[in-house]
């Protein structure tokens, strides 16, 4: 086997400088080649390996990506599950809205994953959300409720599973990969929140055709930070504002306050949910900041 190139999928990037590559069943502990040390494949790359004895190689080259994480560092995501709950600790409706639209940015899914259906049953961001576009499914990890209805959304690619400390990704994860035994916290009697149990990120294989990912809870959001920086894909990141777009009377439309436009006059007439489409002012008006201080770089992404 010396010598021969594979092509293979990065499970893992440990500290230590080993990453973990999956080529067909065989997971090869593989170096970097020079070039790639400073910027390193992440969990969910593809890339071809030479390999020099039968579970030992070296990382050539990544192919291309159809998306990135940046944190955590997650390549060619398809779907990310959104755990949250209405039960303590209670999901902010802001990190949904969020985390949704910077999934639909990077061209991925969100699903809605509403666990602890046994304590609180989550109609109110059911509601909120099935309407807004989402597919929805709700979960007691506890219970083991709902979890089958969960494993169809894991038959192929990447899946992300986020959400706030404490809301039970962990718990819910050691449900459907049973041997896989993440470590899961208790809340802070203090707080009212969750310990982050997850330390870095692995990619698992489902058992039902694709791959999984758990990822340390997220304590803030920088759209900068995560790439968000097209001030014009921002609407098309809001799926119950897409079918809206071509009603408006100008075509640059900002979509915040203006006469006249298809989605103020959607959220006026209760169409629209009013917290969203607030959380969408925000992050246009961060974006619109961020194109006003840095116009050149702008520029340069808007030609790449």
């Amino acid at each position: 086997m010396a010598d021969k190139i594979l092509c293979g999928r990065v499970i893992s990037n440990r500290s230590s400088g080993d990453i973990h590559v999956l080529c067909n069943e065989s997971i090869f502990r593989c170096r970097a080649l020079g070039k790639l040390r400073r910027d390193p494949p992440v969990p969910g790359d593809l890339v071809s390996v030479r390999c020099e004895t039968e579970d030992v190689g070296t990382v050539l080259e990544i192919l291309p990506r159809k998306n990135r994480l940046t944190r955590p560092a997650v390549a060619n995501v398809d779907r990310l599950i959104l755990v949250v709950s209405e039960a303590e600790p209670a999901t902010d409706r802001r990190y949904i809205d969020h985390m949704s639209a910077m999934a639909a940015y990077m061209g991925a899914e969100t699903v809605l994953c509403i666990n602890k259906c046994d304590v609180a049953d989550g109609e109110c961001l059911r509601a909120v959300y099935e309407k807004a576009g989402f597919r929805t499914v709700s979960v007691s990890a506890l219970r083991g409720e709902g979890i089958e209805l969960l494993t169809s959304f894991l038959t192929d690619g990447v899946t992300v599973f986020a959400g706030n400390s404490g809301v039970g990704k962990s718990s819910i994860l050691n449900r459907l990969l049973p041997g896989v035994e993440l470590a899961t916290g208790e809340l802070s009697r203090g707080i009212g929140r969750g310990k982050n149990t997850t330390r870095h990120v692995t990619l698992h294989t489902s058992g039902y055709g694709g791959f999984v990912c758990d990822t340390p809870g997220f304590s803030t959001f920088d759209p900068i930070e995560m790439g968000m920086t097209d001030i014009d894909r921002l609407p098309l990141c809001f799926p119950e504002f897409v079918d809206r777009l071509s009603g408006c009377r100008y075509t640059d439309c900002g979509h915040t306050t203006e006469e006249d436009c298809a989605i103020v006059d959607a959220v006026r007439a209760g169409e629209i949910d009013a917290d969203r489409h607030a959380c969408y002012v925000e992050l246009f008006h961060t974006l619109k900041d961020y194109q006003r201080r840095n116009p050149e770089l702008f520029r340069k992404n808007q030609r790449i």
